[in-house]
């Protein structure tokens, strides 16, 4: 749960730097300057022939797009007249607007097509300078503004015959390549080189130290090593009774004490046998006997009363006695 938490911002550090970086080359002040009127400028029109290379009876389009300063120009009062000829309007033209802050964009466009002799090549080809379209306008409500139509010059259109195109080694229904030599423009750039240089390095910058924090913040921790299990407690032995420990200790060929085990136990063997139910008084005066004879007490005597003991015993107290059970 924490470290998704603490994946966040670098997410969003990086997301910051992506939309930085989209939206300044994305948007294109050069573009937006070239489309609408300068502050200055009330009304600009241009025009322009789509395709101007064509074979006889192909449909031709002419644009007229016209941009005026709605605060000095009508928009509704825009009007366009010109004649296209040799070749004729077919169908109504479309219209189109578009309007932003600095003005309103409007394009025309027409439909043009020749069927008629004149647009009969009379040999291989055949250009065709088409007069210039006039824009009449009217000034916004308040202006005083020159309403003299203005034009906007069209490039000519170059017509091939289909004899031609069918006697070329090129598709018959495609007109032949043709070089249009004009002057270009002077080449313009959405972003200046500097600008851009150092967009890219502080975008750059950013998403490498996202890719530092993410990085940082996506790698394994790693965990104590957990403790050692404790060693299981051993399980508890038998526990052995007083009675079972003097019995025991009566047949311990071995002795430690001297005597005095020996003596002790077999008193309280002698004790046993007198206090208990199933006692015999007859064993408990020889244990006692051999617990304070002037001689250490013979480990063959001694032995041969503990087993005449575990004889007497209940089956109970043998079992207990034998190490199987506990004797209270």
């Amino acid at each position: 749960m924490t470290r998704s938490r603490t994946l966040w911002p670098g997410i969003a550090l990086a997301a910051v730097a992506a939309a930085l970086v989209t939206a300044f080359l994305v948007w294109n002040p050069a573009e937006v300057r070239g489309r609408f009127p300068e502050p200055d400028v009330a009304i600009q029109a241009e025009a322009t022939i789509s395709p101007r290379v064509v074979l006889f009876g192909d449909t031709v389009l002419a644009h007229v797009d016209v941009v005026v300063d709605p605060a000095r120009v009508d928009p509704d009062s825009v009007r366009i007249a010109s004649d296209f000829a040799p070749f004729e309007v077919v169908g109504r033209p479309e219209r189109r607007r578009q309007q932003s802050r600095s003005g309103v964009f409007l394009r025309t466009t027409f439909f043009l097509r020749c069927l008629t002799g004149t647009c009969v090549p009379s040999q291989r080809s055949a250009t065709y300078d088409l007069e210039p379209p006039r824009i009449a306008f009217a000034a916004a409500r308040g202006q005083t503004l020159d309403e003299t139509p203005i034009t906007a010059p069209l490039s000519s259109v170059h017509v091939y015959s289909r004899f031609a195109a069918l006697s070329s080694r090129s598709d018959g229904a495609a007109t032949p390549w043709r070089a249009d030599l004009l002057s270009l423009p002077t080449p313009s750039y959405r972003v200046g080189r500097g600008p851009l240089v150092a967009l890219l390095l502080v975008g750059a910058a950013l998403l490498t130290v996202a890719g530092i924090v993410l990085a940082a913040l996506a790698w394994p921790r790693r965990r104590p090593a957990p403790a050692p299990e404790p060693e299981p407690e051993p399980e508890p032995g038998p526990v052995l009774s007083p009675l079972e420990l003097a019995l025991a200790l009566l047949e311990r060929s071995i002795r430690v004490d001297g005597a005095a085990d020996q003596r002790r136990a077999l008193e309280l063997v002698a004790e046993e046998l007198e206090l208990a139910e199933w006692g015999d008084r007859n064993l408990a005066g020889a244990a006692r006997a051999l617990a304070w004879s002037e001689d250490v007490p013979p480990l063959a005597e001694t032995s041969r009363l503990a087993a005449r003991v575990r004889g007497a015993l209940p089956r109970e107290l043998e079992s207990a006695a034998n190490g199987d059970g506990n004797v209270a």
